[in-house]
């Protein structure tokens, strides 16, 4: 049997409903304090997945390197990705963020909230993280 880690991969409703039990979860247990959401957007991936083979785009393969196994992505788009990072503050996922930088030829925007810096209930972080995405998107989408 394979150790390799499986990288859980959910849609994005499933993402939002894990985000509500992970907060219900910390309120009603009390064991952990913290996790973070982020989202990357890879604004080139469609022009490199048109030159290149997809095999040669090594993002998917990249995260799985760097995330736990408790960690979630879920794809929202062919450019968009969504990352729940269990126990983990916003410190540690801007450092997992640096590694993808170095690590990958692809370049990404980022957002990241975290809970409860950011908000204690899934909606004040999802409003956070709309907000970052308005902040670092629309004038990327623009030009």
């Amino acid at each position: 049997m394979s150790k390799e880690k499986e990288l859980k991969f959910y849609d994005f409703e499933v993402f939002k409903a894990l985000v509500e039990i992970e907060i219900e979860r910390i309120n009603r247990y009390k064991k952990s304090s913290q996790f973070s959401i982020a989202f990357l957007y890879f604004p080139a991936i469609t022009n490199l997945l048109k030159e290149k083979k997809p095999k040669d785009i090594d993002i998917v393969f990249r995260l799985r390197e760097n995330l736990r196994s408790a960690d979630v992505i879920s794809p929202v788009d062919e450019d968009f990705i969504f990352l729940f990072l269990p126990e983990t503050d916003k410190k540690q996922i801007n450092a997992l963020i640096e590694r993808l930088r170095k690590i990958t030829e692809i370049n990404f925007v980022e957002g990241v909230v975290s809970y409860p810096e950011d908000g204690k209930t899934a909606r004040e972080l999802f409003d956070k993280m709309v907000q970052i995405m308005n902040d670092k998107l629309i004038p990327i989408i623009e030009i």
